[in-house]
């Protein structure tokens, strides 16, 4: 849920890995430099002993690495590996946004399509009315950009961050009934479109109004647009039994801390998910689709509408320097729930960080120079290390980066 905004232009071109399965270390044909530099970051940035764990997978021109250290506090014993599980927390907006642009290329909507076209209830609950500002509605253009004029997380007669009935699971309470309610009785301060304001409670509006635009739920369209076309079978908003063996322990000041239940924002930071599967949907988002029904002909690339719509959810929908208030978006750029930053040669980095109670994640491309990395720890979220790994890689390969955070 925390953003933990990195920002700046992110010239990370990592060094090249040879071609084996996602997730594989393949050590027989990976250059000493690259084993070397990764290994060193991650071990740089290692939680203490009992704190945690720490993954980190990269990809180059389709070739992967993954490495692994600390305790990962599995069930099952086993190590921080590609298949270990954790809360992905806001990198789960992406795929919202992504979701939103298979119904766009479907023509099932429109991302000037004012919010009260689609959205008449959430959950069992109907929205009485949808918030506007001087008869300006909001688009779901600027639910997938933050920029419609909505607060981070609502505030509900249940449900308050400043009287959390439990600071370790704090969203439980809220229902996504209790946000329709919330929804309906809203005043927007500001016209949308106009601010950048991060709001996981607008990318939570947007997932129910693209279920109703769709006629399906959140969780089957997830699986439709991403997880089965891309074989990513260990992403999902409920592990299974099997799943949860491998599933890593939150941490937070060096204690376990349980996993944030969060029935009302799912599509804002509900998802789990691993090195390996995240690896496959940097893949694919570089334009290398796996075998089937995603893949393009002959098995190269993607087929011509999973292209598409991934090139949609990618596309630029606000520039911060065309905003009266871009707020700390500043002059970057904002896709369908993927930030975007500059490289120095012009070209796009599309990218992502959060945390919940427990976890902190980082993902981050470039189409342009195929590359991609990805971070994933169950230590204390305050301290951000996946955020922090990624600066330590950019630093380490190459000569220039310039790499700011953001509060």
């Amino acid at each position: 849920m925390r953003r933990g905004l990195l920002w700046g232009v992110l010239c990370l071109l990592l060094w090249s890995v040879p071609l084996g399965p996602t997730g594989a270390i393949g050590l027989d044909r990976i250059p000493d430099r690259l084993v070397d530099d990764v290994t060193r970051a991650v071990e740089d940035r290692q939680p203490p002993a009992g704190a945690g764990s720490l993954v980190v997978g990269v990809i180059r021109d389709g070739r992967t690495l993954v490495v692994g250290r600390g305790d990962a506090g599995r069930p099952d014993g086993g190590p921080p590996d590609g298949r270990t599980l954790f809360q992905i927390a806001s990198l789960t907006k992406p795929f919202t946004g992504t979701i939103m642009a298979e119904l766009m290329r479907e023509g099932r909507v429109d991302p000037a399509d004012p919010l009260q076209r689609h959205l008449r209830r959430v959950g069992p609950v109907p929205v009485a009315h949808v918030p506007e500002y001087e008869g300006r509605p909001i688009r779901l253009r600027d639910l997938a950009t933050h920029t419609a004029g909505l607060p981070n997380v609502p505030e509900t007669p249940r449900f308050s961050w400043n009287r959390l009935e439990d600071p370790r699971n704090p969203y439980k309470p809220l229902s996504r009934g209790e946000l329709a309610l919330w929804l309906s009785g809203y005043r927007l301060p500001v016209s949308p479109g106009v601010r950048f304001s991060y709001s996981n409670a607008g990318m939570s509006v947007l997932g129910e109004a693209l279920s109703a635009a769709a006629g399906q739920s959140y969780e089957t369209l997830l699986k439709r647009v991403v997880t089965d076309r891309f074989g990513m079978r260990d992403t999902t908003l409920h592990p299974t039994s099997e799943q949860r063996v491998r599933k890593a322990a939150g941490h937070a000041r060096g204690r376990v801390v349980p996993d944030w239940e969060a029935p009302a924002m799912l599509p804002a930071f509900g998802l789990y998910s691993s090195a390996d599967d995240l690896l496959r949907w940097l893949s694919a988002n570089l334009g290398d689709c796996p075998a089937g029904a995603a893949a393009g002909p002959g098995g190269h690339g993607c087929a011509p509408p999973v292209a598409a719509t991934l090139a949609l959810a990618q596309s630029v929908q606000v520039d911060g320097r065309s905003l009266a208030d871009p707020g700390s978006l500043g002059s970057g750029a904002m896709a369908l729930g993927w930030f975007v930053a500059w490289a120095t040669d012009g070209t796009p980095i599309h990218w992502h960080s959060g945390s919940t109670g427990g976890f902190n994640a980082y993902i981050a491309f470039s189409k342009a120079h195929r590359w991609g990395v990805v971070a994933l720890t169950n230590s204390d979220p305050d301290r951000v290390t996946a955020d922090h790994v990624v600066i330590d890689l950019v630093r380490r390969l190459e000569a220039r980066p310039e790499v700011a955070s953001l509060p």
